[in-house]
C-alpha cells in the first residue's frame, strides 16, 4: 500500500473518530444538559415559590388557626347524635313550653339520612384538603299538633333557641272551629359523626316511664287504658241484668 493510500485511511479513519465523539459523547452530553438545565428551571420555580410561602408563613398560621376555630364552633352546634329517645324528649318538652296551648298528638319519625358534602376539597393553590371522616345526618320528623298563635311563636323560639342543629322545613295549619291551630310541622333533626365529641345520653327522669301516652293527648283523657272497654261492657251488662231481675 502506497504511503499516500495510508494517509487516505488515517484521514478517514480519523474523520470516522470526530464522528463517534459527537454521536457518543457530545451529543450526549448535550442531551444530559439539556435536562439539567430544564430540572434546574423547575427546581428554581419550586424554590420561588417556598419562599413565597415561607413569606407568608404567619398569615397561613393565623388563618389555620381561625380556621380550626370556626370548624370547633360548627361541630359544637351539632348534636353527636341524635337517637329515638331525643327526639321524643325534644318534642315531649315541645308540649312544656306552653302547658295550656301546644299539643302534640302525634309524630312520624324518619330514618337517618345521609346529607352529602356539596363543597370542594381542593385549594386555590392546587392542594388537596383531607377528609377527617365526618359526616352529616339528617332526621327527618312530621309532627302532628294544636296549638295557638302565641304557641306556635313559642314552639319556634324553643326550636331555635336549642343547642343542637334542627330546622323546621314547613308548617301547615289550619283554624278549627274551636280557634285552635290544628296541622303538621315538618321538623329536621342533625347531627355529625366521626368527631371527638362523645354522645350525651338523655335526661328522663321527669318523664313516667311504660305509658302509651307520653304527649298527654288532652292529659290523658281520650286514651284508655287496656281492658277498660271490656270492663264498663260488662258494668253495663250487670247492671241490665239486675234492673231485669227487678
Amino acid at each position: 500500500m502506497k504511503k499516500n493510500e495510508i494517509m487516505l485511511l488515517l484521514v478517514v479513519f480519523g474523520i470516522l473518530a470526530l464522528v463517534l465523539s459527537w454521536q457518543l459523547i457530545y451529543k450526549n452530553n448535550q442531551t444530559k444538559t439539556q435536562e439539567i438545565e430544564a430540572q434546574n428551571v423547575e427546581l428554581q420555580q419550586t424554590v420561588d415559590r417556598l419562599e413565597i410561602l415561607n413569606a407568608k408563613k404567619p398569615e397561613y398560621i393565623e388563618a389555620t388557626e381561625l380556621m380550626k376555630t370556626s370548624d370547633d364552633l360548627i361541630i359544637d352546634s351539632f348534636a353527636s347524635g341524635v337517637r329515638i329517645e331525643d327526639q321524643v324528649m325534644y318534642l315531649y318538652n315541645m308540649e312544656l313550653v306552653d302547658a295550656n296551648d301546644v299539643r302534640v298528638p302525634n309524630v312520624s319519625l324518619q330514618a337517618a339520612q345521609v346529607v352529602p358534602y356539596a363543597g370542594t376539597l381542593t385549594t386555590e393553590e392546587g392542594y388537596e384538603l383531607q377528609d377527617e371522616g365526618i359526616g352529616m345526618y339528617r332526621l327527618e320528623t312530621t309532627v302532628g299538633m294544636t296549638t295557638t298563635n302565641n304557641g306556635l311563636k313559642n314552639i319556634l323560639n324553643y326550636i331555635y333557641g336549642m343547642d343542637s342543629r334542627k330546622s323546621v322545613t314547613g308548617v301547615t295549619l289550619t283554624t278549627g272551629q274551636d280557634g285552635y291551630l290544628t296541622g303538621n310541622m315538618k321538623l329536621d333533626f342533625f347531627y355529625l359523626t366521626g368527631t371527638d365529641v362523645p354522645y350525651v345520653d338523655q335526661n328522663i327522669s321527669g318523664v313516667s316511664t311504660g305509658t302509651t301516652n307520653i304527649f298527654g293527648v288532652l292529659n290523658g283523657s281520650a286514651v284508655q287504658p287496656v281492658g277498660t272497654e271490656g270492663e264498663a261492657a260488662d258494668a253495663e251488662g250487670e247492671t241490665a241484668d239486675a234492673e231485669g231481675e227487678d
